[in-house]
C-alpha cells in the first residue's frame, strides 16, 4: 500500500538531490521503492531527465568502440562518449551491437552447458570401456575364413525327392485336417438347429395343452341331444298326471319327499326312474340360463421347420421400399403431451416483450457510445507538433494532462498554452525537432 509523502521526507529528498546523492541511496534511507522516489523527485522539480539525441558521428564512434581490439567494457565506452551506461546499452540493443557484457554471458552459458555434457558423458564412456574388452586377434582363423570354401558337397537328387514327398504329405494332411474341422463345425451347427427346433416344438405342444384345458367343452353331441329329448318327454308326462290327479292326492304328493313319489309313480309303467330324476334336476335349474355358444376347434399345430440343402443358390429377394417415416415433431419423435394453448400464447408474448427490451437496450447503448465520442471529440491521433511533444514528455516519465486550453504536468506545473508547454520541454532538453 502506498504511503503519503510527508514534509520531512520531501525535505530529505531535496537535500540529497542538492548534494547529488544517488536516488537509490535516498530510497533506502526513506524505506521507499526506487521508482516511486524517482517520480517524487521529478514532481518536486529536483530530478530533470535531459534527453540527448544520438547523431551519426556518435553512432559511428559507438560502433568503432564496440568492435575495437582489445574489446572495451560498456562503462569505458560510456565514459568515452560522455553518456551513461544505460544509454549506451539501449543504443547498442537498438542498432544490433553485442558488447563485452553480452559476450561474457554467452561464453559462461556455453561453457556451463559443455561442462555438464562432459560430466554426463564421462561416466558412460568409462562404463563402456570397462564392459567392452579387447579381443585377441586370430590371424590364422582370419586367414582360413578369407580362403574360398571348397569341397562342399552339392545336394543330391534323392534328398530333393524326399523333401518334395514330405511336403506333399504335409499338404494332404493339412487338407484333411481342414476338411475335418469344417465338417465338425457344420455338424455342430446342424445339431444346434435341431435342438432349437425341438425346443420350439415342445413349447408349441405345451401351449396347445394349456389352451385345451382352459376352454370349456360345450360342443353339442348326439348323446346330449337324446338326453334333452328324454327330459322333455318326462316333463310332459308329469304335467298330464298332475292335471288328472285329485286335489287331495296333489296335497299328499306335495307334502311327501321326492323319492317316495318317484317310487309310487314307478309301478305305473309310464316313465322310467332315471328319466324322472333328470327332469327334476332340470326343473331345479334356473330357466333364464343362456344357451352356450359352441367355440371353434383349436388350430392344428404348425409342422416343424425343416432344413433343406439346395444345390442351386437361393433366389434374390426383391428390394422392398422402405416405409415413409414422417416426423411429426420437431424434437425427433411423437409428442406425448398436449400443450396448453393459453401457456403457448403467454410464452410467445413474453418472447416478443424480451425481444423489444433487447432492441431498446441496444439502441440506448449505441446512443451512449455516440454521446461519449461526441463529448471527447475525434478519436484519431493528432498529427500536430503539440501532441508529439506531449508524447515525448510522457515517454520521459512526466504525467501530462490537458485542462481546458492549458496543460497540467505532474499535478504541480500548470502551463497556460502550447507555447508555455514548448518552453517547459525546451528547458528539459526536449524540443519539436527531437520530438518529430
Amino acid at each position: 500500500m502506498n504511503r503519503e509523502w510527508t514534509d520531512e521526507e520531501i525535505e530529505i529528498l531535496r537535500r540529497d538531490r542538492a548534494a547529488k546523492v544517488p536516488v537509490p541511496v535516498t530510497a533506502a534511507k526513506l524505506n521507499r521503492p526506487v521508482p516511486a522516489t524517482y517520480l517524487r523527485a521529478r514532481m518536486i522539480g529536483t530530478q530533470v531527465q535531459k534527453h540527448q539525441s544520438w547523431g551519426e558521428e556518435e553512432v559511428a564512434q559507438l560502433r568503432a568502440l564496440v568492435t575495437a581490439n582489445p574489446p572495451m567494457t560498456d562503462k569505458r565506452i560510456a565514459e568515452t562518449l560522455g553518456r551513461t551506461v544505460t544509454q549506451v546499452r539501449w543504443k547498442m540493443q537498438d542498432i544490433g551491437l553485442i558488447g563485452v557484457r553480452d559476450l561474457s554471458k554467452l561464453a559462461k552459458a556455453t561453457s556451463a552447458a559443455a561442462a555438464s555434457r562432459q560430466a554426463l558423458s564421462e561416466p558412460n564412456a568409462r562404463k563402456l570401456r570397462d564392459q567392452v574388452k579387447p579381443c585377441p586377434s586370430k590371424p590364422a582363423a582370419n586367414a582360413e575364413r578369407s580362403k574360398p570354401l571348397q569341397g562342399l558337397e552339392q545336394p543330391r537328387s534323392s534328398d530333393t525327392q524326399m523333401l518334395a514327398a514330405a511336403l506333399s504329405r504335409l499338404a494332404k494332411k493339412f487338407d484333411d485336417v481342414l476338411k475335418g474341422a469344417i465338417a465338425e463345425s457344420e455338424n455342430g451347427m446342424m445339431q444346434a438347429a435341431m435342438a432349437a427346433i425341438a425346443e420350439k416344438k415342445s413349447i408349441d405342444e405345451r401351449l396347445v395343452k394349456l389352451c385345451r384345458a382352459a376352454k370349456p367343452v360345450s360342443a353339442p353331441s348326439s348323446s346330449s341331444e337324446q338326453t334333452a329329448q328324454e327330459i322333455a318327454l318326462a316333463a310332459g308326462v308329469e304335467q298330464q298326471a298332475a292335471r288328472s290327479a285329485p286335489p287331495k292326492e296333489q296335497r299328499i304328493s306335495a307334502s311327501k319327499p321326492a323319492q317316495p313319489r318317484a317310487e309310487a309313480t314307478a309301478p305305473r309303467g309310464v316313465v322310467n326312474d332315471n328319466t324322472g330324476l333328470r327332469a327334476r334336476h332340470l326343473a331345479a335349474r334356473p330357466a333364464s340360463r343362456p344357451a352356450s355358444v359352441p367355440l371353434p376347434p383349436p388350430p392344428a399345430p404348425a409342422p416343424p421347420p425343416r432344413i433343406v440343402v439346395l444345390d442351386s443358390p437361393a433366389p434374390a429377394r426383391p428390394d422392398m421400399p422402405a416405409p415413409d417415416m414422417q416426423q411429426t415433431s420437431g424434437r425427433g419423435g411423437w409428442k406425448s403431451v398436449r400443450r396448453d394453448p393459453a401457456k403457448i400464447a403467454a410464452q410467445s408474448r413474453a418472447k416478443s416483450v424480451n425481444r423489444a427490451d433487447a432492441v431498446d437496450l441496444a439502441q440506448a447503448a449505441q446512443a451512449a457510445i455516440e454521446q461519449f465520442i461526441a463529448q471527447r471529440g475525434v478519436t484519431r491521433s493528432e498529427v500536430g507538433g503539440t501532441q508529439a511533444l506531449v508524447t515525448r514528455l510522457q515517454s520521459r516519465g512526466y504525467i501530462v494532462v490537458s485542462e481546458g486550453e492549458g496543460w497540467v504536468i505532474d499535478q504541480r506545473h500548470r502551463v497556460a498554452d502550447d507555447k508555455a508547454l514548448m518552453a517547459f520541454a525546451a528547458a528539459r532538453g526536449i524540443n519539436l525537432d527531437a520530438a518529430a
